[in-house]
């Protein structure tokens, strides 16, 4: 089986990043912010396995890791090495 392609446009969450998510899942109201959750904040642009992936520390699409951490009230700089995307973010 052929691994997938990763390319230049895929970032991960650092550790201290996927702390900042999991934190940040935590509502004002005490309830945890599901993956469906956001799923449905991004309209469904961006699917709940790869919101998962993110979480976990895995590679996603640039395009993607900012809907996600922007859903979340986040900046992508707390979650990720700013240099990994530098070159890709205007």
């Amino acid at each position: 089986m052929a691994q997938a392609h990763k390319t230049k446009r895929s970032i991960a969450a650092t550790p201290a990043g996927k702390r900042k998510l999991r934190e940040a899942q935590k509502s004002k109201s005490g309830e945890r912010i599901t993956y469906e959750d956001i799923e449905e904040l991004l309209e469904f642009h961006v699917s709940r396995s790869t919101i998962e992936r993110f979480f976990r520390g895995k590679a996603v699409d640039i395009a993607n890791a900012i809907s996600i951490t922007q859903a979340l009230g986040l900046n992508l700089e707390e979650v990720v090495e700013i240099v990994q995307y530098s070159e890709f973010v205007p």
